[in-house]
């Protein structure tokens, strides 16, 4: 049986990060910042089909893994798994100095955060109905 009540406080996560990283892009903070808080939109958004079923919510960050449960449960075909793949990179490999460190460009967040809010839309919408 769903748990609506559950999922709900995890989409309530993701919307205040979708919300910080509005608010962010409209300041022009940092990008690096904003990209994080994309990231974890979709994370918790994930998180938050896994709820829905009663699957146990897996205590990780990478977005492929959670994408995978989270396409057979909700339709999103239309949903570009390499967007999910640099997207998941933010959190995974660029939140520290290094090798792989690289400051995402503001069209690149814009662009992304268009991406996290349409699919926390669409999760938001499927828990909802």
């Amino acid at each position: 049986m769903p748990n609506q009540t559950y999922a709900l406080e995890w989409l309530n996560l993701a919307k205040r990060n979708l919300d910080t990283a509005r608010l962010l892009i409209r300041e022009n903070h940092y990008t690096d910042s904003i990209a994080i808080e994309i990231q974890q939109t979709i994370e918790k958004s994930f998180k938050a089909v896994y709820a829905y079923y009663g699957i146990n919510v897996p205590r990780t960050h990478s977005l492929t893994i959670l994408f995978n449960i989270v396409n057979e449960k909700i339709p999103l075909e239309d949903t570009d798994i390499e967007v999910i793949i640099t997207i998941s990179d933010y959190y995974e490999t660029d939140r520290y100095p290094g090798p792989r460190y690289v400051v995402p460009s503001r069209d690149e967040v814009e662009n992304f955060f268009l991406f996290a809010e349409q699919l926390y839309r669409k999760i938001e919408e499927f828990i909802l109905s």
